[in-house]
């Protein structure tokens, strides 16, 4: 099946717009369609130079403070970087993507706060968590893992993933990272056997400014 090149392409939820598709998922950039064909190849343009330079500056970073680009983690972007002040309102929810790992974490976050956990559930809410990007994974370039502590507790899904992983990045390169507010569910006798979190965080609009 042949995948739909990035570009700029009739807004599926508003036909009076363009909207950016970065050749996985739509991404939140809109242009009036009432601009010329050169303005919104420029605007795009200026997209994919942003982006890039971002990238770029965390190369350079993460040789500086991190090491070689290659053995880069989520954990090594993570303990390299310092919270950046809260950013408001967080307008976007999301249902994060866990793994064996992250029900795990999960698991030590309620042990941290001496809740225990019950087989009908127990609930931690608004904990403070970190939005860590991992772009230089080649398995998952477009990574974005979210933090409490020094714990992971799962991914953004795949869509969000590709429309944060840019200006995450560009934060990161200036050693710091963008915090969101995390609502945790747990379910087992005493230790955690399935888990589900939601997280609130910024729009990608607000990150990029």
């Amino acid at each position: 099946m042949t995948q739909t090149p990035a570009g700029w392409y009739a807004d599926p939820q508003d036909p009076a717009q363009y909207r950016y598709w970065d050749g996985a998922a739509w991404t939140e950039h809109r242009s009036p369609r009432s601009q010329t064909g050169a303005q919104v190849t420029q605007a795009a343009n200026d997209l994919a130079d942003g982006l890039t330079k971002g990238f770029n500056a965390v190369g350079t970073w993460l040789n500086q403070n991190v090491g070689s680009q290659a053995g880069t983690t989520f954990a090594s972007v993570a303990a390299s970087c310092r919270d950046e002040p809260a950013r408001q309102p967080l307008s976007v929810t999301a249902q994060l993507v866990l793994g064996p790992g992250d029900v795990a974490g999960v698991g030590q976050v309620f042990a941290r706060t001496g809740t225990t956990v019950t087989a009908e559930g127990a609930r931690l809410e608004n904990e403070h968590c970190r939005l860590v990007p991992n772009p230089w994974d080649p398995a998952a370039p477009q990574g974005v893992a979210v933090f409490i502590g020094a714990t992971t507790v799962g991914r953004l899904p795949a869509e969000l993933e590709a429309q944060y992983v840019g200006p995450l990045a560009q934060l990161a390169s200036r050693s710091v990272v963008a915090t969101a507010v995390a609502d945790l569910v747990a379910h087992g006798p005493g230790m955690v056997t399935s888990a589900q979190v939601s997280v609130h965080l910024p729009a990608v609009e607000a990150l990029a400014s």
